[in-house]
C-alpha cells in the first residue's frame, strides 16, 4: 500500500535533495516539489510504502486511485521510520489531506496485438512503482512503436516487431521490480547488516552498489549509449 501527500514544509540538507529510507517490505521517500510558502521552505511530497495483506492479514482494498488515506492505518507504519535531517512524523503528521494507493501489478502477457490492435504502457506491463517506470516504460513503448511503424511497410508488422522487442523488456521489468528494483542496493546492504552500521563502504563497497543500480538501468533502458549524442548531433 502506497500513502501519499505533500506539505510545505522547512527545507532540508540542500533544498533539492530526495531521501530514500526503508527497505522493500517498508520505506519512506520525501522531496521538494515546489517553493514552499518562504525561501527557507518547499512544498515537499511524501510517500510511504508498506507491503501488507501477507499471511493472516486480509488484502488492501480494491485499486482506488483518488481515496483519502485514514490516518489510523499509516500512522502505526510511519513511527517505524528514524530519519536524519526531516521529522517523517511531525510532516506526516501535519499534512491535512493524503491519499492511498493501493499497489499492484500483474504477470506479464503472452502477447500484447492483436490484428491492427497493440497494447502500450501499463494497459501492456502494469509494474510495481519503483525506478520510476510508471510513465517512463510507456514513453520507451511509444519510441519503439512510432519506430517500427516507420520502418515496417505493413502496420501489422510492425505491431509484432515491436512487441517482440518490448514484450521481454517489459518483462523482466516487471519480475525486477518485485524484488525492489533499483532500490534493491538499500535491501543488499539491510541484510548484509541487520543492526546497522557505522562506514556502508565496510558493509556493500561504492563499486557493488554501483554495480546494483546501474545493472537495473541499463535492463530498464535508462543507461547512456556511448557515442549516441554525437550520432544525433
Amino acid at each position: 500500500m502506497l500513502w501519499r501527500g505533500a506539505r510545505d514544509w522547512p527545507l532540508f540538507l540542500t533544498g533539492k535533495s530526495m531521501i530514500v529510507a526503508g527497505g522493500l517490505n517498508a520505506k519512506v521517500v520525501i522531496y521538494p516539489i515546489a517553493e514552499g510558502s518562504s525561501p527557507a521552505s518547499r512544498l515537499t511530497n511524501w510517500a510511504v510504502l508498506v507491503k501488507v495483506g501477507e499471511g493472516n492479514v486480509p488484502p488492501p482494498r480494491k485499486e482506488d486511485w483518488s481515496r483519502p488515506g485514514r490516518r489510523e492505518e499509516l500512522m502505526p507504519h510511519v513511527a517505524r521510520f528514524s530519519v536524519p535531517y526531516i521529522d517523517v512524523k511531525s510532516l506526516i503528521s501535519a499534512t491535512p489531506e493524503f491519499y492511498e494507493y493501493p499497489t499492484c501489478d500483474r504477470d506479464p502477457l503472452p502477447y500484447w496485438s492483436s490484428g491492427r490492435v497493440t497494447l502500450l504502457g501499463d494497459a501492456a506491463h502494469p509494474m510495481y512503482p519503483v525506478g520510476s517506470n510508471g510513465a517512463s516504460q510507456a514513453i520507451l513503448d511509444a519510441r519503439c512503436l512510432a519506430d517500427a511503424l516507420v520502418r515496417a511497410e505493413h502496420p501489422r508488422q510492425a505491431l509484432l516487431e515491436y512487441e517482440k522487442k518490448r514484450l521481454p523488456m517489459t518483462a523482466d521489468i516487471v519480475r525486477s521490480n518485485r524484488r525492489g528494483g533499483p532500490e534493491g542496493v538499500i535491501d543488499a546492504v539491510e541484510q548484509l547488516a541487520p543492526d546497522g552500521f557505522d562506514n556502508v563502504d565496510n558493509v556493500l563497497s561504492y563499486s557493488q552498489r554501483e554495480a546494483i543500480v546501474r545493472g537495473y538501468a541499463t535492463k530498464a533502458g535508462f543507461a547512456a549509449v556511448p557515442g549516441l549524442a554525437a550520432v544525433r548531433a
